[in-house]
């Protein structure tokens, strides 16, 4: 990590020798999204659908894993204690699926937004050294 700041100093410095009248439009570029932007974008695109899924399956498995906590707490036999706490880990399970995936896909459009930021640095140097 210690690197990449290193390197993204290092390219600004260059980029503020070379042309010191994109100092506004570095910090216009390299302001990054937080944590709603990236989540708001990952709900537009050709792979919305996914995270419309997750959200749904995300939801859908908080309310069976409440049901088996409640199912877990009135059994009264030690059999029906170990189904509905298997039925528990199961949801537990499936929800940490849908969390894993859904910052999975955030990190991939973090990482789309990083590639985006160093091609307008490139684009913003080489119309500055056309000038």
């Amino acid at each position: 990590m210690k690197a990449s700041t290193n390197l993204n100093r290092r390219v600004r410095n260059i980029l503020i020798e070379k042309a010191p009248a994109v100092t506004s439009e570095l910090d216009a570029i390299e302001q990054g999204e937080g944590y709603f932007g990236l989540l708001g974008a990952s709900m537009k695109g050709r792979q919305a659908w996914v995270t419309y899924y997750l959200y749904v399956l995300g939801f859908a498995t908080f309310f069976v894993a409440l049901y088996c906590l409640s199912g877990y707490l009135d059994a009264a036999r030690l059999e029906d204690k170990l189904d509905w706490a298997l039925a528990l880990v199961a949801c537990l399970f499936v929800f940490s699926l849908v969390k894993i995936i859904g910052f999975d896909q955030i990190m991939k459009l973090e990482m789309l937004h990083e590639v985006r930021r160093l091609e307008m640095r490139i684009l913003s140097l080489s119309l500055r050294e056309k000038d």
